[in-house]
Parts: C-alpha cells; structure tokens; sequence
C-alpha cells in the first residue's frame, strides 16, 4: 500500500452481491472492498482457502482493488495454522485486520498489556513469513483492552513496522471520550497503519435529563455531521506521510441501504475534500 487507500469495510452490504458491492463501492468512490471474513458474507473462515481468492477476482474484474482484510485471526490460531496467512499473501492482500484483545477486570492491566505485547510479537514473526502486516483497531467497549492511542503504542513499539500496526478509530474512541489527534497520530509514527473512517455526535433526550446521563446518549453518524475534526486529521495524516488504509465503516443507516448509500458518497466526498484542502504544502 504506497499511498492512502480508500476502503469500504461493507459490514451491512451483505444483501449485496459481489457485482452489485463493486458498483456500489465504485459509485461511492472507493479505491478497493476490505476482504470480510465472518459467517453470512462472501467469504466465511471456514471456506476461507476458497472463497477469498473467488471474490478478490470478482472484484477485480469489477475494477475493484482488494488489499485489506477484515478478520477475526488471532496470533494463537495463525501459530496453529498459518494457511490464512499464505492465502492472503497470494492473492494479494497487503494487510488485514486482527482480533481484539480482551479485558478483565479480575486480572492486573499492566499483566494483561505484557501478555498482549507478547502476542503482538508473534504476529509480526509469522506476519514476517508472508511479507503482511497485522493491524490492531482500537475500539471501544468494557470488554476491550485497547481504547487508547497510547496503549496501542505500547502493543506495537519497537516492533517491525511493516508486520504489525495500529488503526486509530475516532467513532470508537469518541465513545470512550476522545484522542487527541494530532498527537496520537504523531506519536504513532510508522506503526499507524489504518484510520477506522466513522463518527458520532451527541444526542439530547429532555425526557431523561434527570436520569444519570442526563439525557445525553451517543449515536453513529457519518463523519461530516459527527464531531470529530477531520481537518486535524487529515492534516496531520498528510504531515506524517500516512500510507495505509483509510477504511470506511458506515454504521448509519445500518437497516435501509436507500439512506446508507447516499450518506456514504456524500462522506467520502467529505472526506475527500478535508484532504484535498489539507494536503497544500505538507507533501
């Protein structure tokens, strides 16, 4: 991946088939479809070896690129079988998403932050073999380690850059509270291989302003209406001559692809846009 690359994560797509995702993505004016292996889409773990190169050529035959992977892989199962591994490298995927790491809240943090480091490295020594690179998102949620751009440094410093990574995550993290960008994208460096592209915003509810929210929630929203500074963002991308993926994941609209489609041209545009008017001088 030598530059940006634009990326549909197509979670709520799956009514779709692969022709009809590549228009859709195309229309939408992505670069390339993330390879999503879970059950219910177009490729499934358990018919992995199969189906994975059969959609990578439909979409390439569709005038789609297929670079990144959206997987459930742990280091443990891949040191067990290494055959997903292999299979990605040659039908040319560059980098592909990992599983999480899990909390709990009955063990000490720091124990469970070594023990995961120590998984991270083994994932760049088998990452290593094939020449991919493994990218942890952080995400938010009590069950999940990770929710910080500075934990996610400590899993990946000083470890190869080109094996193992990190994707920033501003919808998540803003349900976590935030980041700052600037600095959590500096501090990252060579290790930031991914930018989850989703947003949130505030919702106000005056019938529960006297509950312990105060009647504030937060909902997903595409990324021009949410509250995240894309402009730092995308300026600081620019600064810090990013190269990796910039992997849409629209959570609006989940359940009407009439408003999701729409909504989604209309982000990328945003998106587009944000850097295009940042991009000035910084390259």
């Amino acid at each position: 991946m030598n530059t940006m690359l634009y990326t549909l994560f197509p979670k709520f797509f799956q009514s779709l088939d692969v022709h009809r995702l590549a228009e859709v993505a195309q229309a939408s004016g992505f670069d390339a479809v993330d390879l999503v292996v879970r059950d219910g889409y177009w490729v499934t773990p358990e018919r992995f070896a199969e189906e994975a190169p059969a959609f990578v050529q439909a979409m390439q035959r569709n005038h789609m690129k297929v670079e990144f992977a959206t997987t459930g892989f742990s280091p443990e199962m891949l040191a067990q079988d290494d055959t997903p591994l292999k299979v990605m490298s040659d039908i040319g995927i560059r980098g592909f998403r990992m599983s999480y790491f899990s909390y709990d809240e009955r063990e000490p943090l720091f124990a469970q932050m070594e023990q995961a480091r120590a998984s991270m490295q083994q994932m760049a020594e088998l990452c290593a073999k094939y020449n991919l690179k493994a990218v942890y998102q952080v995400h938010h949620g009590e069950r999940m380690l990770i929710h910080h751009a500075y934990a996610a440094l400590t899993l990946v410093d000083g470890l190869p850059a080109e094996h193992v990574g990190i994707m920033l995550d501003p919808g998540n993290q803003f349900h976590e509270g935030t980041d700052n960008w600037k600095r959590a994208i500096s501090t990252l460096g060579a290790n930031l291989a991914g930018m989850g592209m989703k947003d949130a915003r505030y919702v106000f509810n005056s019938e529960d302003k006297a509950a312990p929210n105060k009647g504030w929630s937060k909902q997903w929203t595409p990324c021009q209406d949410g509250v995240t500074n894309w402009h730092v963002i995308a300026k600081t991308l620019h600064e810090a001559k990013f190269q990796g993926v910039l992997n849409f994941q629209p959570f609006y609209h989940s359940n009407n692809l009439d408003l999701l489609i729409p909504a989604l041209q209309e982000e990328v545009a945003y998106i587009k846009k944000a850097m295009q008017e940042t991009g000035e001088g910084t390259a």
